[in-house]
């Protein structure tokens, strides 16, 4: 399978089902709705934000991506549901590896 970002490669790999088509996000390598076999494919880093939050230690998203599949990251705090974004990755002095980070499309 690809590395990616929990391997420490700046991107967020989906798996696609050879058989049927279906996505999903963390890896495997059979499909969990038909126990095809898998294909990685590096995503897009576009998407929507579904819901955001921001609390004392930052904001964290749950997006939709253009894959098809939705995953959770950090954000900017200005991010609202709705909003179209890009994934970058982002490490600080508590982060090991870089993490996802969306910001707002337009910026």
């Amino acid at each position: 399978m690809t590395d990616d970002w929990t391997d420490g490669e700046p991107r967020i790999v989906v798996s696609v089902c050879d058989d049927c088509g279906h996505c999903w996000y963390l890896r495997r390598e059979r499909c969990p709705r038909c126990a095809g076999s898998a294909s990685p494919t590096i995503a897009s880093g576009a998407g929507t934000v579904v819901a955001a939050t921001a609390g004392d230690r930052g904001a964290i998203a749950l997006v939709d991506l253009a894959e098809g599949v939705r995953v959770l990251g950090r954000c900017d705090p200005s991010l609202r549901p709705g909003a179209a974004i890009r994934l970058t990755f982002r490490g600080g002095a508590d982060d090991p590896v870089a993490v996802p980070y969306f910001e707002a499309e337009s910026q």
